[in-house]
């Protein structure tokens, strides 16, 4: 039997002025969804049907501004049946003006990479820094010292963003959790999703690489509790070159013998790209898939994920398409 796709997009009640009780639209011409822990901002764009009808009454356009604001939250769930994914929550960023209307949404990073930021300290570590420019949420990041910081008459989106340049510290939204810092799943129990290439994958852009034929040249660098960085380069010279960062390693040799460990699970046969599967399992980035083939069986491993887009639309559609991240090595 075959599940009619399902859609649920939840605008709850507002309080501001106009306020406006409850929206719920249920077929949406389209809906795209784009997370990955490179993006800082999970986002989404939702495109209303030309002909939506809100509480029995045909919609009226020159309503828009009344009934969909900036900073309004917003609810995405999709599914087969009458089974829902919540595939995303956060906020409406922009409405335009003109027919059909798109809304497009910034999960609760928008919110908080709006708060003003005056701090500075002699010595902090990353938790309690995050803490301290993000009051009222739960901070979840990499254990390391940072040494001096110091921000004044700013953003948290600049902070996050000079964690990310200065220490290649990447920061993402969980809920309502700020991630800063664990850019995959590693340290959760959670089971990777099986993908079998040829059964339950719509298609793929993959590429299979031996690690014979791997040119990857690493450039790590360790962050001192002082603020001040040593640098040192292995593998090939004219490589893809990767940035690695350690903290608290004060010798270069030290340093070195790390890179060279870390090279050797980027130096592994296995796939790089993408693969297009249907809306159901939910994939998130940060987790992990077992790709599985029965054409080509001694290529099966297991990725991170690093970012997932979703397709659904009225064609009928719903897609998820997983771009594979590192492999999994033990």
């Amino acid at each position: 039997m075959v599940l009619a796709m399902v859609a649920r997009i939840t605008f709850p009640q507002v309080t501001r002025e106009p306020a406006r009780g409850p929206i719920v639209v249920q077929k949406p011409t389209s809906v795209t969804i784009e997370s990955s822990w490179k993006l800082l901002t999970d986002t989404a764009k939702v495109v209303m049907p030309r002909n939506m009808r809100i509480e029995k009454s045909p919609f009226d356009a020159k309503k828009i501004r009344e009934l969909f604001r900036k900073g309004d939250p917003i609810i995405i769930e999709l599914g087969y049946g009458q089974g829902y994914n919540k595939e995303f929550q956060g906020y409406i960023s922009r409405v335009s003006a003109d027919i059909p209307i798109t809304i497009e949404c910034q999960d609760e990073m928008w919110k908080l990479k709006q708060l003003p930021v005056n701090f500075s300290t002699r010595s902090i570590t990353l938790q309690k820094l995050l803490e301290k420019v993000a009051p009222g949420y739960q901070v979840d990041a990499l254990e390391v010292e940072l040494g001096p910081q110091r921000f004044a008459k700013t953003t948290v989106a600049k902070v996050l963003e000079h964690l990310k340049s200065e220490y290649s510290l990447y920061s993402y939204m969980k809920g309502k959790t700020l991630v800063c810092g664990k850019i995959y799943a590693d340290d959760t129990a959670l089971p990777a999703t099986a993908l079998h290439l040829e059964k339950n994958v719509i298609n793929n852009d993959l590429n299979y690489k031996n690690k014979e034929d791997l040119q990857i040249k690493i450039t790590a660098v360790s962050t001192l509790k002082n603020g001040t960085k040593i640098e040192v380069s292995v593998g090939d010279e004219a490589g893809e070159e990767r940035q690695l960062t350690y903290y608290g390693i004060t010798i270069k040799a030290e340093l070195k013998k790390l890179a060279e460990e870390d090279l050797k699970k980027y130096k592994v046969d296995g796939f790089d790209g993408s693969v297009k599967t249907f809306g159901i399992p939910k994939i998130d980035h940060g987790g992990k898939v077992e790709l599985t083939s029965d054409l080509y069986p001694d290529r099966s491993g297991t990725y991170y994920v690093e970012s997932v887009k979703v397709d659904f639309d009225d064609s009928p559609q719903y897609r998820r398409t997983v771009q594979l991240g590192d492999k999994v090595t033990t």
